[in-house]
């Protein structure tokens, strides 16, 4: 039966012929976005005719002989709720539609940060009662050819539902919902530790031989990778069954502690519970099974169908409360398991609360029952997180993980553009967010190309024209450094802004300052949707009149100084803490950066050193993690930049 369940969710982008049916999209609660024609589609048996009727005005369409339909509704105007019918052989409802501003917020882990994780976590999820704010959020998946839907569905953004949502994504809509004054509907398209090149549609990776390496790499991964993510391909069947976990002391020492047998009830020796964490949820069993190890008594089963997109998770807490336990006497957990599978066991602790848990290596089981130890010293981080040291006087559970390969299976060029944007497409929107690049800093001269690529290739599937695409740049990270110097996210963020510059309709939010130097997610999301909004308010609504921090407009070398003028000063150009400016570098033909000073001389910056008599390029806050301070009167950093085109850490990276 569970077979069934998994084939049947494998399914799911590819409607059958039948009654009419509409895309995840088109639930209750959607925000449609006013002012501009919207396509409504679906699928239908073919020569059936559909009629589509919202507010006063019906359209029409025959479904075409691969079953599929569409019409476009005249432009919407915001007012109170509506209803669309959808009529065929049977009817559709769809209720409480809002006509407003609708906005795709996608990129890798800072965009899927959700609001619980946040520094001002407790009371913006209190207040997050917007009945005309609502929320989609696009399931993660990963595809070698593009799907047309997936399961999901629109709620209202309340307490309940924002907690886990995007929170730059929320602050940016917030703000946006409090400025126009009209429905906001966010949709959510985001998946933790992605390169752009997953996001980009296969046709724009194959343009570009700069791309070819990125495709390559996919080639050389083989078909037994390839077929995890074929939706035709029956997916891998695991069935793993463990028993007896339980703490070992450290050699010499005597005594373990018992963690589970299974045979004493729901709960384990510390009062918590097993839970399923997979995603999705009903496609994984997880039950008691007899016999144990022991040939009596019970142990767990986890069991199901995985393709390698899945989230295949079961977990178990050291308390009903989220109580952390001590287990500093204990060198490591052991077990036994048997069945078939590969899995690895992830060890939870209070300190560590962004995923990056310390987790063992790949394990398999076989039809015997197998002991297995898994040793706290072997345990080991992807190294994205923030750091934190081992702790195991704070352990608050264990997590086994399913995994569908022997290695932790790559994912495809194009994969998300299959899976997470191309179902999208061509739901009708005001633009994008985009809050990523970190995963593709080692590469930051390719995505000088590949971000256009990626934006040019969104644009091409929605056919609606040049449509806003904001650009959140990376944040400080790593440590600071005494002299300038060169750095890949220094480079990755230049990337970013010469986006901004030569692609049409782009905007920029510039978050310089608002990183931490230790962790890669930085929690204030507050801020960062604020000047996501700032840019869409001045650049798209033409609501602001100072919605960017002081650009970069010209350079003139006088002498042995430098006069960089800048745009976009708004009251004037200050230095943020009242102090002299900071993060300004000169050098000479000789390409050795050193400090330099700097005053504010109305809508310019000079620059001068000592050391550099004749100046032949300037950088500012051009490092990792730069200090800086230059700001406009409004509140707003100018972005990092540099006057030379000297080759950089990731030039030759593809």
């Amino acid at each position: 039966m569970r077979l069934q369940v998994g084939l049947a969710a494998l399914l799911v982008s590819v409607p059958l012929f039948g009654d009419p049916s509409l895309p995840a999209l088109f639930s209750d609660h959607m925000v449609m976005q006013r002012g501009v024609p919207a396509p409504v589609w679906g699928w239908a048996d073919p020569g059936e005719r559909i009629t589509v009727t919202i507010g006063v005005e019906s359209r029409a369409a025959v479904a075409n002989a691969q079953g599929k339909w569409e019409v476009r509704l005249s432009p919407l105007t915001t007012g109170s709720p509506l209803t669309m019918t959808v009529r065929g052989n049977r009817t559709l409802t769809v209720q409480d539609i809002l006509a407003g501003e609708v906005w795709v917020c996608s990129g890798q882990s800072n965009m899927h940060f959700g609001m619980l994780a946040t520094t001002t976590a407790k009371e913006d999820i209190a207040a997050a009662n917007h009945p005309e704010i609502r929320l989609f959020t696009v399931p993660r998946e990963s595809a070698l050819e593009p799907l047309k839907d997936f399961r999901s569905a629109w709620k209202v953004c309340t307490p309940e539902s924002v907690a886990e949502f995007t929170a730059v994504g929320y602050h940016f809509g917030r703000n946006l919902h409090e400025r126009l004054n009209v429905p906001v509907g966010l949709i959510q398209s985001s998946w933790p530790g992605t390169q752009a090149e997953e996001w980009t549609a296969r046709k724009a990776l194959d343009a570009d031989p700069d791309f070819t390496p990125i495709l390559d790499r996919w080639n050389q991964a083989g078909p037994e990778i390839h077929n995890l993510y074929r939706r035709y391909r029956r997916p891998a069947d695991f069935d793993l069954t463990f028993d007896d976990f339980e703490f070992v002391p450290f050699e010499g020492g005597s005594g373990t502690q018992p963690l589970d047998d299974f045979d004493g009830g729901a709960g384990n020796r510390f009062g918590g519970e097993w839970t399923n964490r997979s995603r999705p949820e009903d496609k994984f069993a997880m039950d008691r099974v007899r016999p144990g190890y022991s040939g009596n008594g019970e142990a767990l089963r986890f069991s199901g169908p995985q393709r390698a997109p899945d989230t295949v998770q079961i977990h178990s807490a050291f308390g009903a409360a989220g109580e952390s336990r001590d287990m500093s006497k204990f060198s490591g957990l052991r077990f036994f398991v048997r069945g078939k599978g590969f899995f690895r066991i992830h060890v939870l602790q209070q300190s560590v609360r962004d995923s990056d848990n310390y987790t063992s290596a790949i394990l398999g089981a076989s039809g015997d029952w197998t002991p297995v130890t898994v040793r706290f010293s072997e345990l080991k981080r992807g190294g994205w997180g923030r750091p934190a040291s081992f702790a195991p006087e704070e352990l608050t559970g264990i997590l086994i993980e399913a995994i569908p390969a022997a290695i932790t299976p790559p994912r495809p060029p194009s994969g998300l553009f299959n899976a997470m944007i191309a179902p999208l497409a061509p739901f009708a929107i005001r633009g994008a967010a985009w809050y990523q690049g970190e995963g593709n800093a080692g590469r930051a001269y390719q995505y000088r190309k590949l971000l256009p690529a990626m934006i040019h290739s969104w644009r091409e599937a929605w056919g609606q024209g040049d449509f806003p695409f904001l650009i959140v740049q990376l944040p400080n990270f790593r440590q600071r450094k005494a002299e300038p110097g060169e750095g890949n996210w220094a480079e990755l963020r230049e990337a970013q802004f010469l986006t901004y510059k030569t692609v049409p309709n782009t905007g920029l939010a510039v978050t310089i300052e608002l990183g931490e130097a230790d962790d890669v997610h930085p929690r204030d999301k507050r801020e960062v949707g604020r000047r996501l909004a700032l840019a869409a308010l001045g650049a798209v609504y033409r609501q602001e009149r100072v919605y960017s921090g002081p650009i970069q407009d010209s350079v003139k070398v006088e002498g042995s100084r430098v006069r960089v003028r800048f745009r976009n000063t708004g009251g004037g150009l200050i230095a943020k803490d009242g102090g002299p400016l900071k993060g300004f570098a000169l050098a000479g033909e000789d390409r050795k950066f050193v400090w330099a000073q700097a005053k504010i001389e109305g809508h310019s910056v000079v620059v001068w050193s000592d050391s550099v008599p004749r100046p032949a390029a300037v950088r500012y806050a051009w490092a990792d993690n730069p200090e800086c301070n230059l700001y406009n009167s409004d509140g707003l950093p100018a972005p990092p930049f540099r006057t030379d085109d000297w080759p950089g850490l990731t030039r030759e990276a593809r």
